[in-house]
């Protein structure tokens, strides 16, 4: 209990201790040293005579629902802090002790609001009171994985109590350079925008009043005042900043991403934009933003009747070679472990034991309590489907949850453990190019819900799209930083056009073809390039989805000998049908479609005269000549008869072109190839093509 008769009173009241609740805190010091030597029924009778004395206070009451609540009598302390509520309805300490409750029922979301609540009804002056409580809004944010606003709440903490070196040296732990999870975007401080020199005096002044609101604290305040300020047509882009940055600092995630979102399409500045955007990203991580987020993560935890059996088929899977990353924390008791996929199909054993693994579930055993998780639900219930069958009724209890993921989880795509690799240096080069073929050929053609579920490569040419695609890149960049992976993410914003620099040097002398960007791409001079080079031009060009300057190459490749690397050269000659056929050039596409049989059966012994013979018969019939598509049809059948779709084909384009009979031909032998082959879907699918081809 406090004992300077002239400091804030901790009811929150306002007024000193000594005008308000100190003639009963004497009592109350009484009953809670008795409670604390044990003597719970005296205390709580005690406590009882402390409100039947004083019944129009409400810090009596609030003090006895603490006491209740200590001595495991939650009901009875929700019922008796609300009198005291009806005493007085902004009771700063009711909220605080409110929060405690949910705390203990587990509801860290409702305890945050009741504790910001508290804060907010606090007299700025209790100053030790307010730092106790911004400590407690710091951990319940942490664990909500709000960073942006526990560091808030941190740094108000420091403010109302500056004599606290270790409040802040934790500040600096937490959010320093040496926390393993935090990456920069996420720890880093932001501070306030400032207002244009243009503006006008009245506009200054609002927007001082709002600076000023955050600076006591009262950041609710702060969100008003900026509120007001983003109304009307002519709004500055700092506005939507710092109001998405209040918003931010509350915890407020949803409306702080909406602000910032307003900001970007605002902010000329593409770089400022994309920093503001890398703080949207962070926000999209924290607890309720599920639904707006690329990446989540699913968890199953369990209960074991017998954890040794659990460690039992974890050993099955080591020995399979589908383990690995297995920890014992002896102080904590716990063991950690990752479950990799199995390995895919391959050519010969040797190549499955090089394969590299994707993580399947990380798993964590405490005693008899087992959570496993994964940001891809398919593979984790896999993992635990096979525990199930292990295991049988050994597992009880099982509940799945969808949560947010960790920082660094946001780079878990793109995660593999190579096998059979015989060094460091190898294992950390496999991993590169793993990280390589994810976000160079997959990452960038997958619609991301950060920039309005387009796709990376296709969001670089829009103005806002390309703001937010570089905010993106650069939270994942300082998430790849802080993991220690071995890609540098400078080299995904240059090869999406994001950046510029000096052309990349794959060995110092010549150029990493590999990793250009679309423009650098179509700079290239081939001439100088031999087919090897010039092939891996192409085959960049078509994972950039830059389809024109892909064409280039393939028609400068197709004109070139056929080299060892690459007999089969029919994707050259697709690509350059397709565009002469797009650009309504069907005689040119017939010219191409001819060059690559010829140049398959030369060089590729005839391995692919089926898809050249079945892109002819299309060809025929988009040229108006059915006859002679019929012919190529009725070929390619006789020849790979169990190839239905090759019929599917056929009756389809057939119906397109209004040749009823021919359709018919072949809705009808499709039907009977599906019949003969009991393909249910295709016997459906014939039939309705038959109906087609006879209207």
């Amino acid at each position: 209990m406090m004992n300077d008769p002239y400091s804030p009173c901790p009811c929150g009241s306002g007024k000193k201790f000594k005008w308000c609740c100190q003639p009963i805190h004497a009592q109350i010091a009484q009953v809670f040293a008795m409670d604390e030597e044990g003597q719970h029924e005296a205390a709580l009778r005690a406590m009882e005579e402390v409100v039947t004395q004083h019944p129009t206070n409400a810090e009596a009451w609030g003090l006895k629902a603490q006491l209740l609540f200590q001595n495991e009598k939650p009901q009875e302390a929700e019922q008796t802090l609300e009198k005291a509520f009806e005493l007085f309805p902004n009771y700063p300490f009711g909220y605080r002790l409110k929060a405690r409750f949910r705390l203990y029922e587990g509801e860290i979301a409702g305890a945050l609001l009741l504790l910001r609540k508290s804060a907010e009804y606090y007299d700025t002056n209790a100053g030790d009171i307010l730092a106790q409580i911004y400590i407690e809004i710091f951990d319940c944010e942490m664990k909500l994985n709000h960073p942006i606003a526990a560091r808030a709440a941190a740094e108000l903490a420091a403010r109302f109590n500056p004599a606290n070196d270790q409040l802040r040296q934790g500040i600096s732990h937490v959010f320093g350079d040496e926390n393993p999870n935090l990456p920069k975007c996420a720890s880093q401080p932001y501070t306030f925008k400032t207002l244009p020199a243009s503006a006008g005096a009245e506009r200054r002044a609002a927007w001082d009043t709002a600076l000023k609101s955050s600076a006591t604290g009262k950041l609710t305040d702060a969100v008003k005042a900026f509120e007001q300020l983003t109304q009307g047509d002519k709004v500055e882009a700092e506005a939507w900043y710092n109001l998405g940055l209040s918003q931010a600092w509350l915890g407020n995630n949803v409306a702080a991403v909406t602000a910032l979102d307003q900001y970007v399409y605002a902010e000329p500045n593409e770089s400022q934009a994309a920093q503001a955007w890398a703080l949207a990203e962070v926000l999209r991580f924290g607890q309720g933003m599920e639904d707006q987020a690329d990446t989540v993560e699913y968890s199953i935890a369990f209960g074991l009747r017998d954890p040794k059996a659990f460690v039992n088929a974890l050993g099955e899977l080591e020995q399979a070679g589908l383990l690995t990353g297995t920890r014992v924390n002896q102080e904590e008791g716990v063991l950690s472990s990752i479950v990799l996929e199995p390995p895919g199909p391959a050519l010969t054993p040797e190549l499955q034991a090089k394969q590299s693994l994707k993580p399947a579930a990380f798993v964590a055993l405490m005693h008899n309590f087992v959570r496993l998780w994964n940001t891809k639900r398919e593979p984790l219930e896999g993992v635990f489907e096979r525990f199930k069958q292990k295991l049988g009724d050994l597992i009880v209890q099982a509940t799945s949850v969808r949560g947010p993921a960790k920082f660094l989880e946001a780079l878990s795509d793109a995660v593999s453990f190579p096998r059979g690799v015989t060094n460091q240096e190898e294992a950390v080069q496999r991993m590169r190019e793993g990280f390589e073929k994810f976000y160079e050929e997959t990452w960038i053609h997958r619609p991301l819900k950060s920039i309005g579920n387009v796709a990376p490569v296709d969001a670089v040419g829009h103005g806002a799209l390309r703001k937010k695609l570089r905010g993106v890149v650069q939270f994942l960049g300082d998430c790849g930083h802080v993991a220690k992976y071995p890609y540098d993410f400078q080299r995904l914003s240059r090869k999406l056009g994001l950046s510029e620099g000096a052309p990349v040097a794959a060995d110092g002398a010549k150029p990493d073809i590999a990793a250009m960007n679309a423009a650098e791409l179509a700079n290239l001079k081939t001439d100088t390039l031999s087919s090897a080079e010039l092939d891996q031009a192409y085959q960049t060009a078509v994972k950039l989805d830059a389809k024109e300057i892909a064409g280039t190459f393939a028609a400068q490749l197709v004109e070139r000998p056929a080299y060892p690397e690459r007999p089969d050269r029919f994707p050259l000659f697709q690509l350059l049908i397709n565009q002469a056929t797009g650009q309504g050039n069907l005689d040119a596409a017939l010219d191409q479609l001819n060059a690559g049989e010829s140049d398959d059966c030369k060089n590729n012994e005839g391995r692919r005269r089926n898809e050249y013979e079945f892109r002819l018969a299309q060809l025929h019939a988009k040229r108006g000549e059915f006859d002679d598509a019929e012919r190529v049809y009725d070929a390619l059948i006789a020849r790979v008869p169990t190839e239905i779709n090759y019929r599917v084909n056929a009756a389809e384009t057939m119906i397109s072109a209004r040749q009823k009979a021919k359709a018919a031909k072949y809705a009808k032998d499709g039907l009977a190839a599906a019949l003969k082959a009991n393909n249910r879907d295709l016997e459906g699918h014939f039939k309705e093509l038959m109906a087609a081809a006879q209207k």
